[in-house]
Parts: C-alpha cells; sequence; structure tokens
C-alpha cells in the first residue's frame, strides 16, 4: 500500500497509509480539520540487478566504465572537456 501526504491547516503535514482504490481523506482524525492532498516525491530504492550497463553485458566493461577518476575520459564521454553536457 502506498503512503499518502495531506495537508491541515492546524497540525502541518501528515502521512497516511492508504489502499489505492480508497477515496482522498476529507478531514484530520486527529482534529478534525479540512485537509488536502499535497503532492510529494515518491521514494523507491531500485534493488537486484538489471538496472545499469554491466549487469546486462556479459564480457569486458566499456572504456568509460574501466577509467579511473584521474584518468582522462575516453572520447566518446561529453563530459571529455571537462564540461557536463
Amino acid at each position: 500500500m502506498p503512503i499518502y501526504e495531506y495537508d491541515c491547516p492546524k497540525c502541518g503535514r501528515f502521512e497516511v497509509l492508504q489502499k489505492m482504490s480508497a477515496a482522498p481523506l476529507k478531514k484530520h482524525d486527529v482534529c478534525g480539520s479540512k485537509v488536502t492532498k499535497a503532492m510529494s516525491a515518491s521514494s523507491f530504492a531500485f534493488k537486484g540487478s538489471g538496472f545499469y550497463i554491466t549487469d546486462y553485458k556479459k564480457g569486458s566493461a566499456s572504456p568509460c566504465a574501466s577509467a579511473s577518476p584521474k584518468s582522462q575520459a575516453c572520447a566518446s564521454c561529453p563530459a571529455k572537456d571537462g564540461k557536463a553536457a
């Protein structure tokens, strides 16, 4: 079940664990004030394999992946001039 955030004029922002199919809260159970559903950044973590190029590729690593921080960037890297793209 996801965690939703609501804004209460008296208590501030609070979180509620609700089903996705549940209706949004109309009032705060603690103080009885009318609440509004807040937009918040989701928080999740990628776990397991399959999220990096090295997880898919079997064999030698790319030149950029094996370059040490002190060495020069490879020719195909956008940051080779020291400027981020």
